[in-house]
């Protein structure tokens, strides 16, 4: 039986002493830890073999943590990013969220609470890229493919990050109710979401840009106002000028009950 290598972490810090007491922690905890001390040499090091989850300072040397988030999100689309920083303001973290990043860690913080994150992360992609036999699910005009990790829309693929597939699977198993912010962070992030947290709504929004606002017939992700949210795919609204006579022979989606994953109610494929 061949061994499987540890999972392998990239730790983008210019504090030395920040990044070798965290390279530490998850070496003990069962990871393969590599240390950059900049921006441009984090950003080299990404290009030459990506990591399995990858973790950075916002204020970094040559190019900053924003950047590379963008960067990142640009070539990896699936590689999960951690962030670090002192910086604790409710407007930075929504905006490294809304760039991309999973999860967001305030300066200074529990290394134990810290490496129960990265397993989690590390958890979420492998699960996400293993082979578990689960069947394609169709509605409207999306396909979700969980074994190939392939979302697409009327044939155009879509590149969800894996907090986004996540929670596309979690409003997708729930689909027949509203699911709250509380229970979605809860199988998401596999913590308890915090008072006045709104990482969910940031990521919300995420997954809407990348499924509801595109050309397309039908939306996806839908607001239950006072409960959550909730997956249905709805049929857009069509402008008064093109609602004509021939609009009733649009093809209709009928729901396939019974469904072989026991969860997701949509045509399965």
């Amino acid at each position: 039986m061949t061994e499987q290598p540890l999972p392998s972490v990239l730790i983008i810090e210019d504090d030395a002493t920040i990044a070798e007491t965290v390279a530490f922690h998850l070496g003990r905890a069962g990871f393969t830890p590599t240390i950059q001390g900049d921006g441009l040499s984090g950003l080299q090091a990404l290009k030459s073999g990506l990591p399995d989850v990858l973790v950075l300072d916002l204020m970094l040397p040559h190019i900053d943590g924003w950047h590379l988030i963008r960067e990142v999100r640009e070539m990896a689309p699936n590689l999960p990013i951690l962030v670090m920083t002192a910086r604790t303001n409710e407007h930075d973290r929504i905006e490294v969220l809304a760039l991309g990043a999973d999860d967001v860690v305030s300066k200074p913080f529990s290394m134990r609470e810290f490496v129960a994150r990265v397993s989690v992360a590390a958890r979420r992609a492998a699960l996400l890229q293993a082979d578990d036999g689960r069947s394609a699910v169709a509605e409207g005009d999306m396909v979700v493919d969980p074994e190939r990790l392939v979302v697409t829309i009327a044939g155009v693929s879509i590149d969800l990050t894996p907090l986004e597939f996540k929670l596309l699977w979690t409003l997708i198993a729930h689909r027949e109710r509203a699911v709250s912010r509380d229970a979605i962070y809860t199988e998401v992030w596999g913590a308890d979401r915090g008072h006045g947290d709104r990482s969910v709504d940031v990521l919300i929004r995420r997954l809407r840009r990348k499924v509801d606002e595109i050309p397309g017939s039908f939306t996806y992700i839908q607001t239950q106002h006072g409960v959550g949210y909730r997956f249905l795919a709805t049929r857009r609204q069509m402008p008064a000028a093109h609602r004509d006579a021939g609009t009733q022979h649009l093809p209709s989606v009928s729901p396939v009950r019974n469904s072989p994953l026991g969860w997701a109610s949509g045509r399965v494929v």
